[in-house]
């Protein structure tokens, strides 16, 4: 019997070691799903009046893209307010260009790729993505002649899924105090007890934490943040962003979209999204 329970221990044992091998050795393609642009949506972007932006960090030449005010403002000055944007694991930046036009007009977007991801090189992880998109706000900063506090000033972030937890990586980092999220997570290793179970879940490389992002923004103060979830997500439960809502209740405007799905949201959304841009593209002081 001593025997038999023994052999049992070292099934259980060597199965376990093999998942937690093979979740340590292919971590990033189960996270990450990066693909190049096709040539005619940069072309089509470049017509519509947006241009590339590019510069370099540690995993080499980065590309973002820059849409500057389309309505009211001379495409040439700086604008009166400008959003980056993060989208999910699984898209580009661009995927989300066609989305200015419901929001506001007469903003400015610069939309971030992640290092592996269309034109950039390397690869992703949470500190790289930090570099990439700090990197990319001081290019712009430095183009449009602002102050690091007009930049705190005039700066939003916008976020799609794991975009969500990279725009909130950027406002941290360079201390901006609004953001739009739709479809975050708390973090990814509550993500990971949802798809693998726990002790699984704590084999996570890649730690990124909206909950301890927030928490550092809104302890700076006057930190505004809308969220958007969809009540049919089939990928992050919308019991995440309630988590959210309920641990900052003084900093998150919530709404639930019915019936929406993690990759139609941003979409179902748009009018409202469109709506809470407008509110927060207000140019304020922002606090150190």
């Amino acid at each position: 019997m001593i025997k038999l329970i023994k052999s049992i221990g070292r099934t259980l044992a060597i199965a376990l070691l093999t998942c937690v091998v093979f979740l340590l050795s292919c971590q990033s393609k189960i996270i990450y799903y990066p693909r190049p642009y096709d040539t005619a949506q940069v072309k089509a972007f470049e017509g519509e009046g947006g241009r590339k932006l590019e510069y370099t960090t540690s995993q080499g030449k980065q590309t973002a893209f820059y849409l500057p005010p389309q309505e009211g403002a001379n495409p040439s000055q700086p604008p009166p307010f400008v959003w980056f944007v993060f989208g999910g694991n699984g898209s580009l930046s661009l995927d989300y260009s066609d989305e200015p036009p419901f929001w506001d007009k007469k903003l400015g977007y610069v939309f971030v790729d992640y290092p592996g991801y269309g034109m950039c090189q390397g690869s992703p992880n949470p500190k790289r993505i930090g570099e990439n998109a700090v990197t990319v706000a001081e290019k712009m900063r430095k183009e449009f002649g602002w102050t690091e506090e007009e930049l705190r000033a005039r700066s939003g972030v916008f976020g799609h899924s794991i975009g969500c937890a990279s725009a909130l990586i950027m406002a941290d980092d360079m201390h901006l105090r609004r953001a739009v999220l739709c479809a975050p997570f708390t973090s990814l290793t509550d993500m990971g007890r949802v798809v693998l179970g726990w002790p699984l879940c704590y084999i996570n490389m890649h730690r990124f934490d909206n909950v301890a992002r927030l928490n550092s923004i809104t302890a700076r103060g006057n930190a505004e943040v809308r969220i958007f979830h969809g009540t049919h997500d089939e990928v992050i439960p919308v019991r995440m962003a309630h988590t959210l809502r309920d641990r900052f209740p003084k900093q998150i405007r919530y709404t639930e979209m019915n019936k929406s799905h993690h990759n139609d949201v941003v979409t179902d959304a748009r009018e409202d999204i469109g709506r809470a841009i407008r509110e927060l593209s207000t140019p304020a002081s922002t606090p150190d």
